[in-house]
């Protein structure tokens, strides 16, 4: 393995390119248009949202700390890279295969009972639910953007102290909400809110396809890089 590869830009650019995935950005969007909905304050949607972000990002944290523990102990710094680039590319071409050719069953999305879940808390519309409902999405949206987050993380645990790791995985999910962030950000508006999700839902099938390549390109890359 070639350790003199730098680490963190890799970080860096996996926790963003994770971010690019059809859950987290369009039930943020749909979150925020309930709050509208709803007829909340502007300062409400703002408070509910930082904390919906800050929820997601502790979440996907603590997953990340939780596998590089887990593959800190069994402690195969050349074999977990290699198996969790194969897995990336199998989820990759599962997308691709869900983009052409739909199936009932798609890695890509987050289960129907869990969107109603994630639905059911976001209209109680408090602070608690808020951070509730950022704590669904960050566990249920796994599944569908694990691939590239395992990916990485078997990265830190072949290249790094556990320490270290736990350093660059909270880069990677700082990079991980930053969309969200500027989403967040422009979205406070409801016209533009309504046009982004319109927007979302009509380059869904692109989103996926995209992120379907992303996945495919980092494992091969990480297959070239762990040889």
């Amino acid at each position: 393995m070639n350790t003199n590869e730098p680490l963190l830009p890799f970080i860096l650019i996996s926790g963003f390119l994770d971010s690019f995935n059809p859950c987290a950005i369009a039930i943020l969007l749909i979150f925020i248009a309930l709050m509208y909905t709803l007829r909340k304050s502007r300062g409400s949607i703002i408070t509910m949202g930082i904390i919906y972000i800050m929820s997601v990002y502790l979440t996907y944290f603590g997953i990340g700390i939780g596998i590089l523990k887990i593959f800190n102990i069994f402690s195969i710094p050349h074999l977990i890279p290699q198996i969790a680039a194969g897995l990336v590319i199998l989820v990759g071409l599962w997308g691709l295969k869900e983009t052409y050719w739909p199936g009932k069953f798609n890695l890509l999305t987050i289960p129907i009972g869990a969107r109603q879940l994630i639905a059911k808390w976001a209209q109680k519309a408090t602070i608690p639910a808020a951070a509730f409902t950022g704590f669904l999405v960050g566990v249920t949206e796994f599944p569908c953007s694990g691939a590239i987050y395992l990916a990485a993380v078997s990265m830190l645990s072949s290249q790094s102290t556990f320490t270290k790791g736990i350093i660059y995985l909270a880069l990677y999910n700082l990079m991980f909400v930053l969309p969200l962030i500027i989403i967040f950000l422009v979205a406070t508006n409801r016209m533009v809110v309504e046009k982004m999700i319109n927007i979302d839902e009509s380059n869904s099938s692109r989103i996926r396809l995209v992120s379907s390549l992303i996945m495919i390109a980092m494992g091969v890359v990480m297959f070239i890089w762990t040889r």
